[in-house]
């Protein structure tokens, strides 16, 4: 596949930019359009993105962030002191199928916890523990940790703590901006797991019936570049740092700021 090319060379205007979980779904998308803008790209994740390794501003290592203290040193090696602009900590998983809490193995649940949470917190602290400060960190949140529905135990907690995690990180580093940012809706390996929901759980039914209508599911391409676009007019639109909010409502502020 050829490499991507970049919408804007001028190094004036490049950010340094890091993505956890870029071989896929939200994570590619962001890599994908960052390169595009002209900006660096950092990424790490098991598999391996192979449509973006030839570009010459991309930065891969293959890493399981589960594995926890064994590949620290391998990421403290490979981001170096860069300075990076933002950092997408946006590797997660939604486990299997939905299942009732009471037949979830703890295995499977504690498993859920250790991409979606520690993975999360031991990447933070490295990002934030170099003399190279990170200005921005992303999170992948989700309305699932506030808004709670049967079948989603693991996810639902892992998101519910990411919130806690995300707003403490902010009390203690109010020189940083955290985005917590629920995704809503887009067409991911998430999403799917999600929907493949049976009639034990009427909520996701229903949710899997409203995906088909026109526009409720969106790509993570679109939802990406939604995301770059909130992120760079978070003043104008009075997002918070520490503060969970939905796409879609930062997508309805945005929309009434401009028509202002």
């Amino acid at each position: 596949m050829a490499a991507i090319t970049s919408a804007n060379s001028s190094e004036a205007l490049m950010a340094h930019i890091f993505i956890t979980g870029v071989s896929s779904g939200i994570g590619l998308a962001l890599a994908r359009l960052h390169l595009e803008r002209g900006d660096e790209v950092w990424g790490i994740s098991r598999r391996v993105p192979t449509a973006l390794l030839e570009h010459p501003r991309m930065h891969f290592r293959a890493l399981d962030l589960c594995a926890g203290e064994a590949v620290q040193p391998v990421l403290q090696a490979f981001i170096g002191e860069t300075t990076f602009e933002t950092a997408y900590l946006n590797a997660g998983t939604f486990g299997s199928a939905p299942e009732l809490a009471s037949n979830t193995p703890v295995e499977s649940f504690r498993s859920v916890l250790e991409l979606n949470l520690v993975a999360v917190k031991w990447v933070l602290d490295l990002l934030l523990c170099r003399q190279a400060k990170v200005s921005q960190v992303v999170f992948s949140a989700s309305v699932s940790g506030i808004r709670q529905r049967a079948g989603m135990l693991s996810y639902s907690v892992s998101k519910a703590a990411l919130n806690a995690l995300a707003k403490v990180y902010q009390l203690e580093n109010p020189q940083v901006f955290f985005a917590v940012l629920g995704l809503c809706n887009v067409a991911t390996t998430v999403a799917q797991t999600i929907l493949q929901a049976d009639e034990r759980f009427p909520e996701l039914v229903a949710l899997r019936e409203r995906s088909t209508q026109p526009g409720y599911i969106v790509s993570a391409q679109q939802r990406a570049a939604q995301i770059v676009e909130l992120l760079g007019r978070r003043h104008a639109i009075a997002l918070q740092s520490g503060q969970f909010y939905e796409v879609r409502e930062l997508l309805e502020r945005m929309h009434m700021e401009v028509c202002q």
